[in-house]
């Protein structure tokens, strides 16, 4: 049997200066920066954008904003293998890039996703979500020329 250790404590702010003082936050940049752009930029700027319901359509882009700012919020549920295979499927893209001036993200592909959707939507037919995505997907031809086919 092992005698009880005693518990050991950590003394409070006011037990080694004496008095309390209040926390104060304290952020650091991430990209670095002077501490006269620190106390300049004291309030973080965050771009306004519009509400993922609204018709309002984002300012003009310049050269220096994110790509990200123009676009609007849409928020859509996937299933655990559409993400698994979204996000392999992104890796594989970046691995193939030559030119990485654009970021290839997750949203990037289902952008592309939803352009071709409707790039094709006059095919699109259905009642349900098994039939809308078979009604727009390429028709797969049987690989032997004679099989899935009746004489």
């Amino acid at each position: 049997m092992t005698p009880a250790r005693e518990r050991s404590t950590v003394p409070r702010n006011s037990e080694i200066s004496g008095e309390r003082k209040p926390l104060k936050p304290e952020v650091e940049p991430i990209l670095g920066g002077s501490e006269t752009d620190q106390a300049a930029d004291s309030q973080p700027q965050t771009p306004e954008l519009p509400d993922s319901g609204s018709s309002g359509v984002p300012e003009s882009r310049t050269s220096d904003d994110p790509k990200w700012t123009t676009l609007e919020r849409k928020e859509a549920r996937l299933r655990a293998d559409q993400l698994s295979s979204l996000a392999e499927l992104r890796r594989h893209v970046n691995s193939q890039r030559m030119e990485r001036s654009e970021i290839i993200t997750d949203n990037t592909l289902i952008r592309v996703a939803v352009d071709l959707l409707l790039e094709h939507s006059h095919r699109l037919r259905g009642d349900t979500e098994d039939d809308l995505r078979r009604s727009v997907l390429p028709r797969r031809r049987p690989a032997n020329a004679n099989q899935g086919y009746a004489d």
